[in-house]
């Protein structure tokens, strides 16, 4: 009798070790998958914030190009719009006599 209670002590025991170990088993596969995900899940993170920085940085730079170039055409507009001014000037000017000339 006493033989029996060893030996089904040790079967019963064996049995919880087993499904233990298999608990054991499962939740360090449990833990495994959800770092995968975490890290997969940062790492999709990272690249969208990648992308929304590259997309704003080239927004801010077409802005700048775009403002330097109406800049750039303001300023040959002013310059040449100046330019004609000083040569209608100059012709009224130093011109005068030739005109009030031709009609004598």
């Amino acid at each position: 009798m006493k033989n029996t209670r060893i030996l089904l002590a040790a079967l019963v025991l064996g049995l919880v070790s087993s499904a233990s170990f298999a608990d054991v088993h499962e939740v360090k596969e449990d833990i495994k998958h959800d770092t995968k995900s975490a890290a997969k899940a940062t790492g999709h993170a990272a690249k969208d914030f990648g992308h929304a920085t590259a997309s704003a940085a080239k927004s801010v730079g077409h802005g700048i190009a775009h403002g330097s170039r109406e800049g750039w055409d303001a300023t040959k507009r002013v310059t040449h719009e100046g330019w004609d001014a000083t040569k209608r000037t100059t012709k009224r000017v130093f011109h005068k006599d030739d005109a009030a000339g031709d009609d004598a």
